[in-house]
């Protein structure tokens, strides 16, 4: 059986076509597990229906403590030999389980690709190998971003172990590098889009105090990958992946700044100067494999200093991402 973990908070809109996508599995073998992590509007109510109406369907009902804290309740109240996680504004494909299940034979992960939707795209994203062969086949699909989330995946539950409830950022990703290394049987690549990730474009940023912190949680992100696999591999990561994976953390809330209106213009600019100055980024960016180019523009100005230059490129790259999306916005409604 597969116990299927969904941590369900404020999302009213979303659960039941989420919960729906579950139901039509085409696997039988299957238990529902909502996870109400104290949520203040009507989800208790629905996920208590959900469960009234399907006998796969169970619920438990907890204080607000995070979603770290909701799947490792989740994992407490499984009882399939296999764990899914799905997160419960998202939504699965009807073979998403079947086809995992397929491909894990006597492997311990089975890995999918998924659906990105973001400002109006459906970007289709699908592993690029076809095989794990080892410390090649992790550099590859952690930097291809496949391996810092835990709902495209599927894991046996006598591997599992917790989610780290006390962290803000890179939670994920520590979970799944933990269950590597309890692994002996590989992991199993399954090539096609099976979940569909909804990234919601609020322009919501972190709180001034998780911005604060997220340097020092990326670093130590960064500092645990790259122990991992040297562990694996028996050396550093000499191919600037692992690096590059730390500075988009930064380039990505540097990017965000232009969104973030907490912060007065003079505290953005401190922000960059800080991440401009500091020595573990500097050293990170002497082998750095950056793949997009606005990434490789904004460090550029970075590594000389010029923290006004780098806040300009990410207005203006805010203004250029605002007119696309709502000219995106623009199409979607005129096709309706």
């Amino acid at each position: 059986m597969v116990s299927i973990v969904v941590p369900v908070y404020k999302s009213e809109k979303t659960l039941h076509s989420c919960i729906a996508s579950l139901q039509k599995q085409t696997e039988p073998d299957i238990e529902i597990i909502l996870v109400d992590d104290g949520s203040p509007d009507n989800c208790p109510r629905l996920c208590d229906e959900l469960a009234e109406k399907d006998p796969k369907v169970h619920v438990v009902h907890k204080e607000n403590g995070g979603v770290s804290s909701a799947r490792n309740a989740g994992i407490k109240e499984a009882h399939g030999e296999f764990l899914l996680f799905v997160d419960s504004d998202d939504y699965v494909e009807p073979q998403m389980v079947e086809e995992l299940l397929r491909h894990m034979g006597k492997a311990d992960l089975a890995i999918c690709g998924y659906h990105h939707h973001y400002m109006g795209r459906d970007v289709e994203k699908v592993p690029k190998i076809r095989k794990w062969v080892g410390a090649e086949s992790f550099l590859m699909l952690y930097g291809q971003g496949y391996l810092n989330m835990p709902w495209n995946k599927l894991f046996r539950r006598k591997l599992a172990g917790r989610f780290d409830e006390g962290l803000s950022l890179g939670e994920d990703l520590l979970f799944n590098l933990d269950y590597l290394r309890r692994t002996s049987g590989g992991v199993a690549i399954v090539q096609r889009a099976l979940h569909h990730y909804i990234q919601n474009d609020t322009g919501n940023t972190l709180s001034s105090k998780k911005r604060d912190d997220k340097l020092e949680l990326a670093k130590r992100i960064w500092q645990e990958t790259s122990r991992f696999y040297q562990e694996l591999a028996g050396h550093e990561d000499e191919s600037g992946i692992i690096n590059a994976r730390l500075l988009q953390e930064v380039l990505d809330d540097v990017e965000s700044l232009p969104f973030d209106y907490s912060r007065s213009r003079k505290e953005k600019l401190m922000a960059i100067e800080a991440y401009c100055k500091d020595p573990v980024l500097k050293k990170a960016g002497r082998n750095a494999a950056l793949p997009a180019l606005d990434y490789r523009i904004i460090y550029a100005f970075m590594q000389h200093g010029w923290k006004h230059s780098v806040y300009s490129l990410s207005v203006l790259r805010a203004c250029l991402v605002r007119l696309l999306y709502a000219e995106r916005y623009k199409q979607s409604s005129d096709r309706k």
